[in-house]
């Protein structure tokens, strides 16, 4: 039988749910057909059959939740096209289980499915015991925190799939602190239902989401007011929040950055992660270039998120590539808040509940707008003089605009 193991398919998330399949056990496929629809980092995402035969073994139904790297489907070996031969590297189970590696090691291949590169192997579920120096040892950067905070040391651990888990570390945790469960002989698991907390995929993109940015941001927020008195009754302000944004942003470039690898990298053009609220969960669809888009374009998009997050049904691709972040939770309720930065984004803009005040205005008391406003940006990449300039920049487009 040979294997095809679930793909990483982006957001960092380290498995998917099974929404429906579109292949039946002993059918045929051709290559880059659509085999399964899986959730994950809250999207419908279809996996492509990364190439031609007969489905034989299926492991997962709908509703299943698996690990990155986990099996995800079998191909009865004689039926698969032959560009999938093995090459150096590669394993191959015979008729009598026993599996056979290539010499060379020194070319692999990639299998060319559009949702990244895939570990491609022919083995059986027997197959996937290899020897512990053979499986990798990876772990995003969260995991390795909240390793390193119970004490557990990855490198004695053996992940179940391409990926350590949280919840592989916290039982990791466990058994060091309760010795005669640890020895006591662990049982094989067919899914990841019991390695990853249950719940929605959006609540547990939102989960991990907050742990990374808890382990490895450091939030400084600068709150303040902006004037909106001379805005007209039909001006949206979402709108005239994203036109701001790009202006303070090209008046401040290194908060629209990413912070990687303890380097601050300038972004081009300015995308802007659009929280949405919905009864499935938080989104955060991407605006791309919302400078080169037009009032009418940015106004339809938003509309369209807002569409597709209450039917849980945002585009993959609409989830990627911010480079900075808008909450506008005034909009449900509260003046200020202290918005939470995702890596490796540097900066979020929370803008509260607009309300009416008595300021000082051209010598006299006045009842004027105002718009609260709260920033947060990631103390290891921008300087409190940086954020400080860039809420400047954007009350002051917010004013004038």
């Amino acid at each position: 039988m040979k294997i095809f193991k679930l793909p990483d398919l982006g957001e960092g998330l380290p498995d998917a749910v099974i929404r429906e399949w579109h292949i039946e056990e002993g059918e045929s496929i051709a290559a880059d057909a659509s085999l399964v629809t899986v959730e994950t980092a809250k999207a419908l995402v279809e996996v492509p059959a990364p190439w031609s035969g007969v489905v034989e073994k299926r492991f997962g139904e709908a509703g299943d939740t698996l690990q990155t790297g986990e099996p995800l489907v079998g191909f009865a070996e004689s039926a698969v096209a032959d560009d999938t031969q093995a090459t150096p590297g590669e394993e191959q189970t015979d008729s009598d289980g026993s599996r056979q590696v290539t010499e060379n090691h020194e070319q692999t291949r990639d299998s060319g499915t559009v949702v990244g590169q895939i570990e491609q192997g022919t083995d059986t579920l027997l197959a996937e015991a290899r020897p512990l120096n053979h499986r990798p040892r990876t772990a995003t950067p969260a995991v390795r925190a909240l390793a390193r905070r119970l004490g557990v040391e990855l490198d004695d651990l053996h992940p179940a799939g391409a990926r350590f888990s949280e919840a592989e570390v916290l039982r990791a945790a466990a058994r060091a602190q309760h010795p005669a469960a640890a020895s006591t002989p662990a049982q094989p698991q067919s899914s990841s239902k019991a390695a990853e907390p249950k719940g929605d995929p959006a609540r547990r993109a939102m989960a991990l989401a907050m742990s990374r940015s808890r382990d490895q941001v450091c939030p400084m927020t600068l709150c303040d007011e902006a004037d909106i008195s001379d805005w007209r009754k039909s001006d949206s302000a979402t709108l005239k929040l994203l036109r701001a944004i790009a202006a303070a942003a090209a008046e401040s470039p290194n908060l629209n950055a990413h912070f990687t690898s303890d380097q601050l990298q300038t972004q081009s053009p300015v995308n802007i992660g659009l929280a949405v609220d919905s009864p499935k969960g938080l989104f955060v669809p991407v605006l791309k270039d919302v400078e080169a888009q037009s009032d009418d374009e940015l106004l339809a998009a938003i509309e369209r998120f807002k569409q597709q997050a209450a039917e849980g049904a945002i585009p993959q691709d609409d989830l990627q590539g911010a480079t900075i972040h808008l909450s506008n939770f005034g909009s449900l309720g509260g003046r200020f808040a202290t918005p939470v930065v995702v890596p490796p984004l540097v900066c979020i803009v929370g803008v509260g509940r607009r309300y009416k005040a008595v300021l000082p205005h051209k010598g006299k008391a006045r009842v004027r707008r105002l718009l609260p406003l709260s920033i947060t940006a990631d103390h290891r990449a921008i300087t409190g003089g940086e954020l400080a300039r860039f809420l400047v920049a954007l009350k002051t487009h917010l004013t004038e605009s």
